[in-house]
């Protein structure tokens, strides 16, 4: 991993011993939520932007904008301490593709159409449609990092929308076709 994702890991490490930011406790568990944040790269379609909904300790959006650098990313966290974290990661990393909303996603002022909106263990997956579909490009994609109840959230999900990486973490990828 380069020097980025070393940083990124020890200023998580540091900060969830206070804050319980993540339930990964140690390097080996957070490079494997770095590893399960990146493997979609594998199956996604390009894009120039994206949303994450429910940003918490930057998982999947923080992994995503270090890989990424060309793509702007914009994270949206309505829990205080975990916005001040995204930004501080913001400075220390010198992530200047990532634009923190320290608000609920609905009430955030997103700049720009969207072309990929994320999320990560927030909501079901309709409700995060329902939430979010006004804010995406009529190409754009959904990607939810979702677990094995992602078929008993109520939405229909075709067999071509279902991911799983080689550690198990299941997620839904939707392309939108106007």
């Amino acid at each position: 991993m380069n020097a980025q994702f070393q940083h990124y890991k020890a200023l998580l490490l540091k900060w969830n011993k206070t804050h319980n930011l993540s339930g990964a406790k140690n390097e080996t568990e957070v490079d494997e939520n770095i590893k399960d944040c990146l493997y979609p790269l594998e199956f996604i379609a390009p894009f120039a932007n994206a949303l994450d909904i429910g940003s918490g300790c930057g998982f999947p959006a923080i992994p995503l904008a270090i890989a990424l650098p060309q793509s702007m990313f914009y994270l949206t966290e309505p829990r205080k301490k975990r916005a001040s974290f995204l930004q501080m990661l913001c400075f220390e990393l010198k992530l200047d593709n990532v634009c923190v909303f320290p608000t609920l996603v609905q009430d955030a002022k997103i700049p720009s159409s969207i072309d990929l909106i994320t999320s990560r263990a927030v909501a079901q997956t309709p409700l995060l449609i329902q939430i979010s579909r006004h804010l995406l490009n009529p190409w754009g994609a959904f990607l939810f990092y979702k677990g094995s109840n992602l078929l008993h959230e109520g939405e229909e999900i075709g067999d071509n929308e279902i991911f799983t990486s080689p550690s198990n973490r299941v997620y839904f990828y939707r392309r939108l076709s106007c």
